[in-house]
């Protein structure tokens, strides 16, 4: 009788509920915890620990996306509480990072917006924001958000890089050189600002003209840097084949393959160089491998 007189009371007390859940949690019973917790936020709407208390718990199961939303629930409900609101930067900008590896687009776009509203005084936000900007092909905006990040934090390389490739997007050829001209000199040591650039000025290079040779010199600038950088070579082995060295091409597509390319652009440009050397069987299987990386890639496209 005692004990069940013990549990109803808990079950009505929002505080019982809440240093339930803080044993459940720290025993590892994350789904215990998380109902406990509803339940007190429940009964006490008003009470914005319990809220970040279930944050925390999400948090802890990397589901940072319910981790946010339970954040932002906290910092509304004590708009003056820094924590809050500091829990919630970080839990929108790693569900942002999971929305980016996962190709998510468009609903990381919607979060970044939400976020720099929320924030405009992040560096990492807006940088978020112009990531997400670009791969929805909203170049001027993601420039913009670019801008931003660096006015908040001039040290951020990404950002730097990240405004040079909006802007190119955009179709701002003289802008994106000044940009990343003034990249490559305030960051000398960073090859992504080197390949970046080179893969900008091979898209326009003619063959075997000063641009292409500027290209490959860039490209291979960020090689020397880092050897691991697979985009530089898969842009070096379109400039090769582009001047008919397949040999060449082929060793550069092998290259960015080992160092982690496995995408349908990478697939074909094998292919092609493959066949060029004859070698129509292999070139018959990476044709094969671009057919379903491209299948694979438009269906992800097509996520929210």
């Amino acid at each position: 009788m005692i004990a069940a007189l013990f549990l109803a009371f808990a079950q009505a007390d929002p505080n019982a509920l809440a240093r339930r859940a803080y044993d459940a949690a720290t025993a590892g019973n994350h789904e215990a915890a998380i109902a406990d917790l509803r339940e007190a936020a429940r009964l006490a709407p008003r009470n914005a620990l319990y809220r970040s208390a279930l944050g925390g718990v999400h948090e802890r199961l990397g589901k940072h996306g319910e981790a946010a939303a339970e954040f932002a629930e906290a910092a509304r409900l004590d708009p003056s509480n820094a924590g809050f609101r500091a829990r919630l930067e970080n839990a929108m900008l790693e569900h942002g990072a999971e929305l980016a590896r996962a190709r998510r687009y468009r609903a990381g776009l919607t979060l970044a917006l939400d976020a720099a509203k929320r924030f405009p005084a992040s560096a990492p936000v807006h940088q978020m924001l112009g990531l997400f900007e670009t791969r929805n092909q909203r170049n001027v905006s993601a420039a913009a958000a670019y801008r931003r990040a660096l006015e908040l934090n001039p040290s951020s390389g990404a950002a730097s890089v990240g405004l040079g490739i909006a802007l190119s997007g955009a179709g701002l050829d003289k802008e994106a050189r000044a940009a990343f001209e003034a990249g490559i000199a305030r960051f000398q040591k960073d090859p992504a600002h080197r390949q970046a650039y080179g893969v900008f000025l091979a898209k326009s290079a003619e063959p075997g003209s000063a641009a292409a040779a500027r290209a490959a010199e860039m490209l291979e600038s960020a090689l020397a840097i880092d050897p691991n950088l697979a985009e530089a070579s898969y842009q070096l082995g379109n400039l090769a084949l582009a001047q008919e060295d397949a040999v060449s091409a082929a060793a550069h597509f092998d290259a960015a393959g080992r160092n982690g390319l496995d995408d349908s652009r990478l697939h074909w440009a094998k292919a092609r160089a493959l066949r060029r050397l004859g070698q129509t069987a292999a070139a018959e299987k990476h044709l094969e491998l671009f057919r379903a990386r491209k299948r694979a890639e438009e269906t992800a496209s097509g996520q929210p």
